[in-house]
C-alpha cells in the first residue's frame, strides 16, 4: 500500500472481537494477530458480508456475462454445422477440424500473458478490449468465404479469448478471499454451460430463419457477435480495477477500506506492484504448475470436444439436423446446476482434490459409454455424464490454482500457463473425432476418457502432495503472529499452508 493510499484510508481502533473466528489457512486468528486481520478499517462482520453481497451484485454478474459470451462465441462454430456451414464454404476433408483447431493454436500461444497483463494494464480496460475483440471476430465469421478466411478469423478469435480466460479467476482473486473464491469461480465458469443452453436454443431458432439475404449460419454468427461488442463497450463503466488502485466511484470509503483489508488478510505483499519476474520464474519452476497442467489437460480436452463436436455427436445418435442443437440443452443444464452444488460443497469442506477426482471420473465413464455402447439412449446418458463431469470439476481446479500460488505474479503465471498449455490439447480435440469414425467415434471417446481418468488420478496425487507438505511445515517452528509475509519465498514460506 502506498503512502497516498494510507492517507486516504481510515484507521481507527480495531474491534478485536470480530476476528476471533477468522482462519489463516489452518491458523486461528486471535487477539494477538488482530492488528493484521483488519489493518485498515474498523468494521463488523455484518458490514463485510454486506460488502461481499454488493460485489456479488455488481462485479460477479458482469464477469459471468463476459465469460458466458466468450464460450458462446467460441462454441458457435459447432452449432453452425447443422445450419450448413460445411456445405456453403465447401469445407472438405479435415478443413472443418483445422478451423476449430486454429482457435486453440492461438490460445496456446498467447494464453500465458492474460493474467500477467492485469498487472500492467487497468483490468476494466483490458477485459473490455478483449471482449470487443472476440465479439468482433465472432461476428466476422459470417463473412468467411472458405477455409482460409474462416481459419484466420478463428485464430484471431482465439487470440482475444486467450488473453481473457486466465484473467477471470485472477481478477476475482483481487476482490474475494480464498474461502469465497471457489463458488464465485464456479458461478462465472458455469455460465459456459449456460452458453451451451443459449447457443442450442438460438441456433435451433435460426434453423427456421429465411435465407433470402444471408445464410442461416451467417445470421447466427452476427446475432451472437454483436451483443458481445456492446457488452465490451459497457465494461469499463461497470467493473472496478484492483482495490489498491483507484477507488471506484460507486464504492464508499468504508467499503474500499474493507477491500484493502481483505487483500492482506491471510498474506502480506500478495498484491505486488507490477510484474514480479522472480515469482514468474518461480511459477514455471514449480512442479505443481505442471501437475495442474496434467489435471486440467483432460478437462480442457473435454471442454473443446463439447464445444466443437457435441451437436455432431448427438446427430449420429438419432437427433437429426437442427434438433441436435436443441438436445444439447439438457446436458448443459445438468452441468451448470451440478457445478454450483459441487463448488459450494468444496468451499464448505475446504477440499478440492477429492471432488475434482470424482467429477473427472464421472466424465471418463461418460466418454466410454458414448464410444463403446451402441444404444442411443445409453449414449445420450453418457453425454450427460461427459458434460456434467467436465463442468463440475474445471472451475474447482481454477480456484485451486489461485489458492496454491500465493502472490499475484505467481498466481497469474500459474493460471495463464496451465490454461495455455492445456489448450494445446484442444488442437488434438479437433482431430480425434474424424467424421469417418461416425457414429461411434471410438478413438476420440477412448482418448478423452483416458485423459479424464488421468485428471482424476492427478487430483488425488496433488492433494496428497500438498497434504504432505503441510504436515512437514507443521513440524517446523512456526511464526503465528499474523498473515504470511510473502517476499521472495512466496508460497514456499514455512508459514504458508496449501488448500487440499
Amino acid at each position: 500500500m502506498t503512502d497516498n493510499q494510507r492517507s486516504q484510508t481510515p484507521s481507527p481502533d480495531l474491534d478485536k472481537a470480530m476476528v476471533l473466528h477468522l482462519e489463516m489457512q489452518d491458523i486461528k486468528v486471535d487477539e494477538a494477530t488482530a492488528e493484521y486481520a483488519a489493518p485498515t478499517a474498523s468494521h463488523t462482520q455484518d458490514e463485510e458480508r454486506a460488502f461481499v453481497r454488493r460485489l456479488d451484485r455488481r462485479v460477479l454478474p458482469w464477469i459471468m456475462i463476459l465469460y458466458m459470451l466468450s464460450y458462446l462465441d467460441r462454441s458457435v462454430l459447432g452449432n453452425s454445422v447443422a445450419l450448413g456451414i460445411k456445405q456453403d464454404l465447401h469445407l472438405v476433408g479435415s478443413e472443418y477440424e483445422w478451423a476449430g483447431a486454429l482457435f486453440y493454436c492461438a490460445t496456446f500461444a498467447f494464453g500465458t500473458i492474460g493474467g500477467l497483463m492485469l498487472k500492467v494494464v487497468k483490468p476494466r480496460y483490458y477485459l473490455a478490449g478483449c471482449c470487443i475483440g472476440w465479439g468482433g471476430m465472432a461476428a466476422a465469421q459470417a463473412a468467411a468465404t472458405g477455409f482460409a478466411s474462416l481459419g484466420a478469423i478463428r485464430f484471431l478469435l482465439g487470440l482475444f479469448e486467450a488473453s481473457f480466460a486466465p484473467g477471470c479467476a485472477f481478477y476475482l482473486s483481487f476482490w474475494y478471499t480464498k474461502d469465497e473464491l471457489t463458488l464465485r469461480i464456479a458461478a462465472y465458469a458455469g455460465t459456459s454451460a449456460i452458453s451451451g443452453v443459449i447457443g442450442g436454443l438460438v441456433s435451433y431458432a435460426f434453423g427456421f430463419a429465411s435465407q433470402n439475404v444471408l445464410k442461416q449460419w451467417q445470421w447466427l454468427f452476427i446475432a451472437e457477435g454483436i451483443p458481445t461488442i456492446i457488452v465490451g463497450v459497457l465494461t469499463p463503466f461497470i467493473l472496478p480495477d484492483r482495490p489498491e488502485q483507484v477507488k471506484p466511484r460507486w464504492m464508499s470509503d468504508k467499503e474500499h477500506a474493507i477491500a484493502l483489508d481483505r487483500r492482506n488478510r491471510y498474506v502480506k505483499n500478495a498484491s505486488d506492484e507490477g510484474i514480479n519476474w522472480n515469482h514468474v520464474r518461480a511459477g514455471f519452476m514449480d512442479y505443481r504448475l505442471w501437475l495442474f497442467a496434467v489435471i486440467y489437460a483432460g478437462l480442457s480436452l473435454s471442454l473443446a470436444v463439447i464445444s466443437i463436436f457435441l451437436p455432431s455427436l448427438l446427430s449420429v445418435m438419432g437427433f437429426a439436423g437442427y434438433k441436435s442443437n436443441l438436445m444439447t440443452v439438457p446436458p448443459y443444464a445438468v452441468g451448470y446446476f451440478g457445478l454450483l452444488l459441487l463448488s459450494w460443497v468444496s468451499g464448505r469442506i475446504h477440499q478440492r482434490g477429492i471432488l475434482i477426482s470424482l467429477a473427472a471420473a464421472v466424465g471418463g465413464v461418460g466418454y466410454l459409454l458414448v464410444g463403446l455402447v451402441s444404444g442411443s439412449a445409453v449414449r445420450y446418458f453418457g453425454a450427460f455424464l461427459v458434460v456434467g463431469g467436465t463442468y463440475w470439476s474445471f472451475p474447482i481446479v481454477l480456484a485451486w490454482i489461485a489458492n496454491t500460488f500465493a502472490t499475484d505474479s505467481k498466481a497469474a503465471t500459474g493460471l495463464g500457463a496451465v490454461i495455455a498449455v492445456t489448450h494445446a490439447v484442444g488442437i488434438a480435440a479437433a482431430h480425434i473425432f474424424p467424421s469417418n469414425q461416425a457414429p461411434q467415434y471410438r478413438m476420440g471417446s477412448i482418448v478423452s476418457a483416458a485423459l479424464m481418468l488421468a485428471a482424476a488420478v492427478g487430483a488425488i496425487v496433488m492433494s496428497q502432495l500438498l497434504q504432505t507438505e503441510n504436515k512437514r511445515r507443521d513440524r517446523l517452528q512456526r511464526d503465528e503472529t499474523g498473515p504470511v509475509a510473502l517476499g521472495a519465498a512466496a508460497d514456499k514460506d514455512p508459514n504458508f499452508r496449501y488448500v487440499l
